[in-house]
């Protein structure tokens, strides 16, 4: 017969790990407020922007600055909608060691974002470096990449040092 009984150790596991899941389950619904928040200030920026252009001030710039804002913060929000749709999903009864790694599977991912953040950074930076051979239009798509590449930069690598420091203090319990 298994043996039931509270003992300081089995507490400190549990409390560890219940502490990773309800973190990992934080992280996720405010990941997704969040991204949506960006996605659709985005398309509202965006959409501001073509405004303007339209109207004849600002010039090709505006008209780059607004195809790229409104196109990925309709991206945004569809992965926005994704990760909410995923965090309501993952609700239920999850073993303490099944929470452990679905933290570190999504904090891995919020780490490769981040990396591909900068990435969208320096190629939005070598647009607007090449402005002269391509026209006014990059200096807007190239300024709008280095926006949405920075604040997804922002909301990824904050989001991977919560789940770092949720994981860490699981494991300090643990022991």
């Amino acid at each position: 017969m298994p043996d039931h009984r509270e003992t300081p150790e089995r507490r400190a596991r549990t409390a560890g790990s219940a502490g990773v899941g309800e973190a990992l389950a934080r992280l996720r619904r405010g990941l997704a407020v969040a991204l949506g928040a960006w996605g659709g200030a985005s398309v509202v920026a965006g959409a501001g922007l073509a405004v303007l252009d339209r109207l004849g001030r600002g010039g090709g710039a505006l008209r780059g600055a607004a195809r790229q804002s409104a196109a990925w913060g309709a991206v945004d929000v569809v992965v926005a909608l994704l990760a909410a749709r995923d965090a309501r999903r993952a609700r239920g009864d999850r073993s303490p060691a099944g929470e452990r790694r679905d933290a570190e599977r999504l904090r891995r991912v919020l780490l490769v974002n981040a990396g591909l953040d900068v990435g969208y950074v320096a190629a939005g930076l070598a647009l607007l470096r090449r402005r002269r051979l391509r026209g006014s239009d990059v200096t807007g798509d190239g300024a709008a990449v280095v926006v949405q590449g920075a604040a997804l930069l922002v909301v990824d690598v904050a989001a991977a040092r919560r789940l770092g420091r949720a994981l860490r203090r699981a494991r300090t319990t643990a022991v």
